[in-house]
């Protein structure tokens, strides 16, 4: 009963460090209009997995109003938007 309890508690353990590891999104922002005044959260629109684990290439936009309660993702995200790309 130890042995089998021990092998679940590094099992749930393992699990864990897996969920924890973060995944860089880099991608395309669309922005808001330049007047828009008020709150804005930014959502993905759309994720393309790379070779490379743990990299997404997304596609990225702003919306009006608060981020809805229970959405934060554990990303780490680089938004670039078109000026960016035409430097």
């Amino acid at each position: 009963m130890r042995a089998t309890l021990q092998s679940r508690v590094r099992r749930l353990e393992a699990r864990s460090q897996q969920a924890r590891q973060s995944v860089l999104q880099i991608g395309l922002l669309r922005q808001l209009p330049d007047d828009y005044v008020g709150e804005r959260h930014v959502v993905v629109v759309k994720r393309k997995p790379t070779v490379t684990p743990n990299w997404e290439t997304c596609e990225f936009e702003e919306r009006p109003g608060p981020e809805p309660p229970g959405r934060h993702e554990d990303a780490c995200r680089v938004y670039m938007t078109e000026d960016d790309m035409n430097l």
